[in-house]
């Protein structure tokens, strides 16, 4: 699958994990993992997708960290993680995504953000959007 420009996985409650060789799609411009709340982690062969210019990883409520690889996204422009609940870690190779204008999170992992807000990222946007899904408390 050369040729595709965009992947497109959503809503998909049983993945855990995608596949390592993401690398064949080496035409991918768009990656949209959003709404997989049982995905652990990113492959990281997520890190050869040289052309890949907008990842969205929201809605992945158990991704609890970033392969070390992500920083090899030198064309990546715009990162949703928005309601990444359990993402804590960043590794700090984010700082050589220079290419990024947008990242879109919640307040759960801004601390990390605007730490490599102060890598040299030139014209970096983050974004904090409020949570668009909320579960309802339920009394009895």
């Amino acid at each position: 699958m050369p040729s595709v420009q965009t992947w497109t996985v959503t809503n998909y409650h049983l993945v855990e994990n995608l596949p390592y060789n993401l690398e064949n799609m080496c035409s991918l411009r768009m990656l949209r993992l959003s709404a997989l709340p049982s995905l652990k982690q990113l492959s990281t062969s997520v890190g050869k997708l040289g052309q890949l210019e907008f990842l969205d990883i929201s809605l992945c409520e158990s991704l609890e960290k970033l392969p070390k690889e992500i920083g090899e996204l030198k064309k990546l422009k715009e990162f949703d993680m928005r309601e990444c609940y359990h993402l804590r870690r960043f590794p700090s190779s984010v700082c050589g995504l220079s290419s990024l204008k947008h990242v879109s999170w919640n307040e759960n992992i801004g601390d990390k953000w605007l730490q490599a807000k102060a890598c040299p990222i030139p014209d970096l946007r983050v974004e904090i959007v409020e949570a668009q899904f909320t579960f309802p408390m339920l009394t009895f």
